[in-house]
Parts: structure tokens; sequence; C-alpha cells
């Protein structure tokens, strides 16, 4: 007898969307997101007191995903935080598209539902592509999605990038495992920013409210103040009730000055360029040969691009064009098979350190960046 999942299960690809079979699975709906459209981090918190972890923790997905608007996938792990990330309208759109309410379907990215490993370095057949994986102690340390098998070098670059030791590193590509989608997450989602977001519903609410009763309260005092001149014992009375009644406004909103006051401290907690900024330095570093930029990947002060021309390249000139770049640390370039190709990876500078401008939107010529996985 076939086994089915309890869930109607429907899985959207790159390209197309999946239903159910007729008769397969009941109750709730779950949309399963091919790795191809995810993105995945892991980030270290544990600088960050406790408290402040989860506004951290959105201020840092913002910087990290182009994205108009983000949607994720969060585990906590002690003090690190796995996060799967994808574009929101992209798709809230496919859902709709098969007249399902966002509201009512479970979003779980793929490989959330194949095996949890314990440690070590797999390379694992997705849905559609393959998806390197490392692992230790059974979290996710590193994972990266290729369309087809990966080369030696971006194996190696995986490990890397994951931090494992050069003596410690698997050069050898293992056979594809399989995939197998299990009936439910190896790991359940944690709301993302539930503190942020509760505040920024406190202040969509609070502060008109505030104003409200302060500009109440004014008018109030103002008619009182009019009346009570004729009697000094009603004025006074009058003045000790109101406030009363302001004591607590008055405090709310010392609060709320603090709460601003700790959310400017998290958002300086960011001390790179943002990826806008970033990506319109690489565009004006590059030559005006037909060359263009394919890949983009930055993070914790990383970058990794990949440039494209119509002519052979040569890896010397662009490692000279960036390095003389004052934001552009160590560059370093990554042999491929392709010479109309090449992979850099360099150390990106501290705003501190150099005088980049942030860019809060793209040139309106400039050709929008590739989704990049």
């Amino acid at each position: 007898m076939r086994h089915l999942t309890a869930a109607k299960r429907y899985k959207q690809l790159r390209d197309s969307v999946s239903e159910p079979a007729k008769g397969q699975g009941f109750g709730h709906k779950e949309w399963v997101l091919s790795r191809a459209l995810c993105r995945y981090v892991r980030f270290e918190l544990k600088s960050v007191p406790k408290p402040q972890r989860g506004q951290a923790l959105e201020l840092l997905i913002r910087q990290w995903t182009p994205f108009n608007k983000t949607a994720s996938y969060l585990l906590w792990n002690q003090d690190h935080a796995q996060v799967w990330a994808w574009d929101g309208e992209r798709v809230e759109s496919a859902i709709r598209s098969h007249k399902i309410k966002p509201n009512n379907v479970t979003i779980i990215p793929e490989t959330l539902l194949q095996r949890r490993m314990g440690k070590g370095v797999f390379l694992v057949s997705c849905m559609e592509g393959y998806e390197g994986q490392v692992w230790y102690d059974q979290s996710l340390i590193g994972s990266r999605w290729w369309p087809e098998l990966p080369s030696s070098g971006e194996w190696i670059n995986l490990q890397r990038d994951a931090g494992t030791l050069p003596e410690n590193q698997s050069h050898e590509i293992p056979s594809a495992i399989t995939a197998h989608l299990a009936d439910k997450p190896w790991g359940k989602s944690a709301v993302l920013g539930r503190s942020s977001l509760d505040g920024r519903k406190f202040e969509a609410w609070a502060i008109p409210l505030v104003a409200m009763c302060l500009f109440a309260g004014t008018m109030w005092y103002g008619t009182q103040w009019i009346n009570l001149q004729t009697s000094t014992e009603e004025f006074d009375a009058e003045f000790q009730s109101l406030n009363k009644q302001t004591g607590p406004i008055i405090e709310a909103r010392g609060k709320a000055l603090e709460s601003l006051n700790r959310i400017k401290q998290l958002y300086s907690l960011d001390p790179y360029p943002n990826q806008i900024s970033l990506m319109s330095k690489v565009a004006e570093s590059l030559p005006q040969d037909g060359s263009f930029l394919n890949e983009f990947e930055f993070t914790n002060g990383k970058l990794k691009i990949t440039v494209t021309s119509p002519t052979k390249l040569v890896s010397s000139d662009y490692i000279k064009r960036f390095q003389s770049i004052e934001i552009f640390r160590n560059v370093q370039a990554v042999t491929t098979n392709n010479s109309t190709s090449l992979a850099l990876s360099m150390d990106i500078a501290l705003k501190s350190e150099t005088k980049i401008a942030e860019i809060s939107k793209a040139p309106k010529k400039e050709e929008p960046a590739p989704t990049l996985h």
C-alpha cells in the first residue's frame, strides 16, 4: 500500500508548480519550495543579548536578501540562527494562482523535508539540481545549490565557506544522495522578529493614541483653565487630576523613546556597506567590453562574484582592477572551466574604513541583478 502524506502537498519549481495527485493527502495544505528558489545562511548572534536577537536577526536578513518582500523559515540553534529565505512576492503569486489563500498554506523549503545528517559533507539530488551540504553536530553549517553537478572548485568553495579547515576538506565529489521528502520537516520554524513586529504594531496604534490623548488632555486642560479662573480650589483639584492622568502617558512616551534608541543601536550592528552599494561599485569596476555580472553573493564581509564576458578573461587583470578599489581587499580568482567566465572572491572593508556612499536605489539604466542562489 502506497504511503500518502497527511497534507495536500504542492511543489514549486523554478518554472512550474506540481499539484498533489487526485486523492493524495487531506487536511491542511503544504507548499514545498525547490532549493533553487531559496537562499540559505547561518548567522552567529553570540555577541547579541538574547532579548535583542530577534530584532538583530531581522535586520541581518533584510541586509542579506535582495528581495522587495522577504519570507523565511527560521531555526534557532543555541547562539546561531539557520535561515532559509525566498522572494515572498513570487511565491505568494504562485500560491494565489492555484486559488489558495497564502495564510491557509504552510511553506516549507525542500531541505527541511530531506534527511537530517549528523556530520560531514554531502551532495543531495533535489527536486531540481543538486545541493551541497556541510553538517556538524546535526546542524547545517553550509549549503549551496547548483543546477548541474558541481565542479571540483565549487565543491572546495562550499567547504571553505563553511569554515572547514584545508586538512579536513574533501576533494572528491561523492555520489549524489537521492532525497525522499519526509511527511514532516525536521525542524519547526520560529516566528521571525516576533518582538520587533509586535513593536511595530504597538507603534502603529500606540503613537496615534498617545498623540490623541495628549491632544485631548490639552484641550480639556485649556477648557478647565478658563473655567477654573473663578475658583482657585477647583483649579487645584482639576490640575492634580490632570497630572495623574498624563503621568502614564509621559511614562509610555519615555519607554517608546528608549525602544527607538535600542532600534538605532541594532541598526549600527551592520558594519558593512549595503548590497546595493556593493553591486553598484562592482558594476562601475567592470570594463566596458560587454562584460556583465552573472553571480553575486555577500555574507559576513565576504563577497563572491562571477563575471561573464564575450571574450576570454584574464584573471590577473581583474584582480588588479578590483584590488585598486579601496573597498575591496584580498581579491582572489577561482579557477573555472569556462575561459569567458571568471569567479572572484574578496573581503569587504568596513564602512568606517572607506568613503563609499550608501545607495538607497539602484541606477535607473542598470539592468536588474540576476537572482542568486
